[in-house]
């Protein structure tokens, strides 16, 4: 389906209120299909993180380190050479935990992304795509390039006070949507779409964690005043290796993590409408800012210069030179 030049010349000058708006409808009106595969990739981290990681965090608990006494005793007396030594391999076996959760976050979170990213596109723009296609189309080899880089990169850069792994968001977020391109690098493209949105790409993303935020606090409060006292001593239990009980574990996980998984559709939908605004900008050469369209500003300029140059200078005025009289403005 050929999109007319009118709908690019709106979607390049919606406002990002417009856009959020925009997201907001089109979360509400393909919800039923996007919040299958996105919550069963959400429930598979979930999986993923119990069966590969619950060992790795058992372990680090059983160090048996309590790190604020260490830092209350290195105020009264120096660390000796064995404290000093538990204390460094509690916090960098703590740090690798923690890379390897956000790593598989990262991957699971951006696999399920590119499987409605081109879905989601086709919808706003009013095209007639079938889900199950889109779907299977998702999952070609370029997706190991939004791996690497919204997965691996992402994860890896958050380790450093965050600031990079902001800016690599900010970039290149939009390679769930250009990995698909033919003939088109994809993150140059990605890239190009962003550049100057950084501001707007990171909206999306606190508009999309703050309204999740607040819904799973209320939820959360709600859980948290039906729970026992000694409800945390269970919880240790599930994850002791000798009383370990998996599908609690997973269980439980899911039970605290049930708005996430409802909501998980809201961001792809959110930063859909604004790639849309942002691509159609940069394909008709739009400047909002100024206000008009690179091609109709050169097009007009174009025509001024021929006017002028057609324009026969040497031709004398017709009225008579002694009937003329002199104006004190132009002269």
């Amino acid at each position: 389906m050929e999109i007319s030049s009118s709908k690019f010349r709106n979607l390049a000058g919606k406002s990002f209120n417009e856009t959020l708006v925009d997201g907001y409808k089109l979360f509400y009106k393909n919800y039923g299909k996007l919040i299958l595969p996105l919550a069963f990739f959400q429930i598979l981290l979930i999986i993923l993180d119990t069966l590969l990681l619950t060992d790795f965090k058992w372990y680090v608990e059983s160090i048996g380190i309590n790190v604020a006494d260490l830092f209350t005793d290195l105020a009264d007396t120096a660390l000796i050479a064995e404290d000093l030594n538990a204390l460094t391999t509690y916090l960098l076996i703590s740090f690798v935990l923690l890379f390897l959760q956000n790593l598989l976050g990262a991957i699971i979170i951006t696999i399920a992304m590119c499987s409605v990213s081109n879905y989601t596109y086709q919808k706003y723009m009013g095209e007639e795509v079938s889900f199950k296609e889109s779907f299977k189309s998702a999952f070609n080899k370029k997706i190991f390039i939004v791996l690497l880089i919204l997965g691996f990169f992402l994860s890896l850069s958050s380790f450093l006070l965050f600031i990079p792994a902001i800016i690599v968001f900010g970039f290149y977020i939009f390679l769930v949507f250009t990995y698909n391109y033919e003939d088109t690098n994809p993150i140059k493209e990605a890239k190009r779409i962003s550049k100057g949105a950084f501001s707007k790409v990171i909206g999306v993303f606190v508009v999309n964690f703050i309204f999740i935020y607040v819904f799973s606090f209320v939820y959360n409060s709600i859980i948290y005043t039906f729970l026992d006292t000694d409800f945390q001593a269970t919880i240790n239990s599930w994850n002791n290796p000798a009383t370990r009980n998996f599908g609690m574990i997973i269980l439980y996980q899911i039970i605290f993590s049930i708005v996430d998984i409802v909501l998980a559709p809201l961001f792809i939908c959110l930063l859909t409408t604004l790639f849309a605004s942002l691509k159609a900008r940069k394909d008709l050469g739009y400047y909002p800012k100024r206000g008009y369209y690179q091609e109709s500003y050169s097009q007009i300029a174009q025509d001024s210069f021929e006017f002028a140059e057609n324009l026969d200078i040497t031709s004398q005025p017709s009225t008579p030179l002694k009937k003329r009289f002199y104006c004190p403005f132009c002269g």
